[in-house]
């Protein structure tokens, strides 16, 4: 049996990679800060669009946006599926859809508890007590606000705590710090 995984690609203004698990079956993008995935910019309505996730199956919706949501360059008018590799377009912002099955964890030969991974993972890449539950408030698609609010921290101090787990890590994104901890995916 496997597991599938949506997510977005795009980049950050300073062309870093950006990726965006979608994580939840009904996904919200907008500048409202309720937001799943917020867009701060003059093109992006407060609530904008939103994402559902079917079975396996990607759908998009534009929620009554004033500039539109755009797949592979056209507007959207009501709900429509989504591929792997379609391109969506918000208010200046550009990513690709990305569909990933991996191996379910029941299909795994070797049961490993999970603090044990976790503490094993940690002092692997040398985290500190604060980025290991950083870290792992990551993996399960928290946002930096969203981390800084359950650990009682500023949002810069999650966010530099988040820094120091992907240098240590040498990941550039949740997508890879999740493969890294998961470990290599057998073959499908």
């Amino acid at each position: 049996m496997n597991k599938s995984e949506w997510y977005l690609q795009g980049h950050f203004p300073d062309n870093s990679p950006w990726i965006v698990p979608i994580y939840k079956r009904s996904f919200k993008i907008g500048r409202d800060a309720d937001s799943d995935l917020i867009l701060s910019t003059a093109g992006v309505s407060r609530r904008h669009a939103r994402l559902h996730i079917v079975g396996s199956e990607l759908y998009i919706e534009d929620s009554g946006s004033r500039n539109g949501t755009y797949l592979n360059g056209s507007r959207i008018e009501e709900r429509a599926p989504v591929h792997h590799n379609d391109t969506l377009q918000i208010g200046g912002y550009e990513f690709t859809f990305r569909y990933r099955r991996q191996a379910d964890a029941a299909d795994q030969t070797q049961v490993v508890s999970r603090e044990e991974k976790q503490g094993d993972f940690a002092t692997k890449y040398g985290l500190s007590e604060r980025e290991e539950e950083v870290l792992f408030l990551l993996l399960r698609g928290k946002r930096i606000q969203e981390i800084g609010e359950k650990l009682f921290i500023s949002p810069g101090t999650a966010k530099l705590h988040t820094q120091n787990i992907y240098k240590k890590t040498g990941c550039h994104s949740r997508i890879e710090l999740l493969s890294l901890y998961r470990g290599p995916l057998e073959s499908e």
